[in-house]
């Protein structure tokens, strides 16, 4: 509350008065539309409006998260990080959906496509192992085999990559993560971690917010 000085005391005062009756699924300002709420932000100033805040809120979220990525990883292992910070900035905006009709049914494919990884990995393992220990008549090849010895490195990352997936979409079930990256994230956070915006933002959106391309990889809120 220091930080805000007797206006952020006084608001927390206010907000403690104004909670004081209410039960936990009750809104605080029961009484107070959006559209009044913006009317009067815009009053003080042009284009300014909730969801400007909101913006805020979601992208320093957004900014928090994206550091825990390790420099060296995969961009495709970065992507996946950048979904989780992602989510949890969809949490904080509490943006939901209804889950889909076909989504057991992308779970249970997503959930064989691992299981298949799995035992090609363990295949290519104990081929690994036969190779080194000089009995390569162990190995069953099929004709169309391939016997470079990174396949098993390539699985082992096929498989790291994917082992998040089906968390990722039982968790997209419910919220709306891609509504809230169109609507609620700084563009501007996207060099921190040296992906490709086009990894993670599609064309529409690139060509929407281009006022956001032009800041280098250390700007921050």
């Amino acid at each position: 509350l220091a930080v805000y000085g007797t206006v952020g005391e006084q608001v927390f005062n206010n907000l403690k008065s104004f909670c004081a009756k209410k039960e936990p699924h009750q809104d605080i300002f029961h009484e107070l539309s959006v559209t009044e709420l913006n009317k009067h932000l815009s009053s003080l100033m042009p284009g300014l409006s909730a969801k400007v805040f909101r913006t805020f809120n979601a992208s320093v979220t957004l900014e928090k998260e994206l550091p825990r990525v390790l420099p060296g990883d995969d961009v495709a292992v970065k992507i996946v990080s950048y979904n989780d910070a992602n989510r949890k900035v969809a949490i904080l905006c509490n943006h939901q959906r209804s889950v889909p009709k076909g989504f057991g049914s992308t779970v249970d494919k997503m959930n064989a496509t691992l299981s298949q990884l799995n035992d090609q990995l363990n295949e290519l393992q104990a081929m690994r192992v036969a190779v080194k220990k000089n009995k390569p008549k162990a190995i069953q090849l099929r004709q169309d085999d391939a016997d470079d010895a990174d396949d098993a490195d390539t699985k082992k990352a096929q498989l790291h990559r994917f082992t998040k997936v089906p968390t990722v979409e039982q968790v997209d079930k419910k919220i709306d993560s891609w509504m809230k990256k169109v609507k609620a994230l700084d563009l501007r956070l996207k060099d921190k971690n040296e992906v490709p915006i086009s990894a993670v933002f599609p064309k529409a959106l690139r060509e929407k917010f281009v006022w956001s391309m032009d800041v280098d990889s250390n700007w921050s809120f």
